[in-house]
């Protein structure tokens, strides 16, 4: 295979940095780009070439392609997926991958049955210093972390819930994935949230949570999320505590390790977006995705996470996975 031929659904912001860093990377073509907004297609073309289409069933179905890029909103996955899968094509899937967990394993179980190669958007599993981190914490006792994404309320679609399934399926799945990368599998989920801290602001989500985890391994953690947040301490990662010192992860920004032996930092050397995306690209173009770290099925894990957190809101109730 010389060039990977590539499809895009989806024309947003994720989908414009991943086409800035296929151009990067080189060996691509950009064949062709959906999206409902047809012009927004049209503005890709114009800039990077190929044939814009409205409906990605027509794309799939005229374009001789290789791959495709899904990089649309939380809401809007399933059928996209579906349709790749039915084509037989290596798909490239943004997060969250899904917000219903049976589709997402019955699209997972698709994938499987056809042995198609998939990768999903959650970067930091590709960074540099998460490596150091998986390396520190091998010979290590971890008792316990508390994880945090918080920041301020974005716009649009984000705000309605049943769109966007709120800060913890948009946001702070980062942070669960990574949690899960790190420590491995969940087996109950607890959560708490308030709506009440942003006045007169049109919106259904909440403003806070925090979501108790309890892993298989026995680590547990608790993951605060804040979207309403304006000034001061405004923070996302890992704060990992160890029966011989600590481990702070600063999202994509640095890995502190303290010890009795002192503080030792490590900043990543490496562009996390990049490396997944040529990852995935490698992948297309040898037919082997073994060194791909997040495939469909992974990231449907983690997706599933932030739907059980979502419904132990809605419940009051634990959720046991």
């Amino acid at each position: 295979m010389s060039n990977v031929r590539l499809g895009f659904i989806g024309t947003g912001g994720n989908m414009n940095r991943h086409l800035r860093e296929l151009t990067e990377i080189g060996g691509t073509q950009f064949v062709a780009f959906c999206d409902i907004v047809v012009e927004k297609a049209e503005q890709a073309v114009n800039k990077y070439g190929g044939k814009a289409y409205a409906d990605y069933n027509q794309m799939l179905a005229c374009e001789e392609l290789d791959a495709v890029y899904i990089s649309i909103p939380p809401f809007a996955h399933g059928a996209p997926e579906k349709a790749a899968v039915a084509a037989g094509l290596p798909m490239f899937v943004e997060k969250p991958v899904h917000m219903d967990a049976d589709e997402a394993k019955e699209i997972a179980a698709q994938i499987e049955d056809k042995g198609i190669i998939t990768a999903a958007g959650y970067q930091e599993r590709y960074l540099d210093i998460i490596d150091k981190a998986r390396e520190l914490l091998a010979s290590r006792r971890v008792g316990f972390f508390m994880g945090y994404w918080m920041g301020g309320m974005p716009g649009g679609w984000w705000r309605d819930k049943s769109k966007s399934g709120g800060q913890l399926m948009e946001q702070t799945t980062h942070e669960f994935d990574m949690a899960r990368y790190l420590f491995g599998e969940v087996k109950t989920v607890y959560a708490v949230a308030r709506c009440d801290l942003i006045p007169d602001t049109d919106y259904d989500i909440e403003e806070a949570s925090a979501v108790s985890l309890q892993f298989e391994s026995g680590v547990f953690g608790v993951m605060f999320s804040a979207c309403f947040t304006t000034h001061g301490m405004r923070r996302s990662g890992l704060d990992i505590f160890c029966a011989d010192g600590s481990l702070e992860y600063h999202l994509r920004k640095a890995l502190v390790l303290s010890t009795a032996e002192g503080t030792t930092t490590w900043r990543p050397e490496n562009n996390c977006t990049i490396a997944m995306d040529s990852t995935f690209i490698e992948a297309v173009r040898t037919g082997d995705g073994s060194a791909i770290r997040s495939p469909y099925a992974d990231a449907a894990k983690s997706a599933i996470l932030s739907i059980a957190a979502n419904h132990s809101l809605e419940t009051g109730e634990p959720v046991h996975l």
